[in-house]
């Protein structure tokens, strides 16, 4: 009993670490978020050791359901990509879209680097005619890094965080 409030404890934790701000404009639903957390001691490790590693964001806005699962209205993926010089001490940093980048920037400084990699602004989520009068919507994002993990089938602690905020839809 003590390990499953253990267990949904640091979910929560975890979720704390995911910051969403969704955005409508120009009919359009937006989400803007900061992942900080996602960038853990063992991802900052590998960095500085030279590996390449990739941080995988999915934002979904989904729709409540009373009755059945919550319904998926629309979803993105993105991801930015590391890579740290270690001869000149740069870090190479790439954001991509549905596994095409969109954005690439070199940077010596740490600190920047780990803003590029743990926040995105206006991703696309959907347009506002998808969205009925009826029914409540939130966004929710989910985090994972590209470390690799030992065999488990223990679905937990897999790297994974995730977040989520509702969506204040006036019609």
């Amino acid at each position: 009993m003590v390990w499953l409030v253990a267990v949904c404890a640091a979910t929560v934790l975890a979720a704390a670490d995911v910051r969403i701000t969704p955005v409508v404009a120009e009919d359009r639903v937006y989400a803007n978020f900061a992942a900080s957390g996602v960038f853990s001691e063992p991802v900052r490790e590998a960095v500085q050791s030279g590996l390449p590693v990739t941080l995988t964001y999915v934002a979904e806005l989904r729709r409540s359901s009373t009755l059945w699962f919550d319904d998926t209205v629309a979803a993105a993926t993105v991801a930015s990509t590391v890579k740290f010089d270690t001869l000149t001490g740069a870090y190479q940093v790439s954001k991509m879209r549905e596994s095409t980048v969109r954005w690439a920037e070199q940077t010596q400084d740490e600190a920047q680097m780990r803003l590029w990699v743990t926040e995105f602004e206006r991703v696309l989520l959907s347009d506002t005619s998808r969205l009925t009068t009826l029914g409540e919507y939130y966004v929710r994002v989910r985090a994972r890094d590209s470390l690799p993990r030992g065999f488990s089938l223990w679905p937990f602690g897999r790297g994974e965080m995730s977040g989520r905020v509702e969506l204040p839809v006036n019609r």
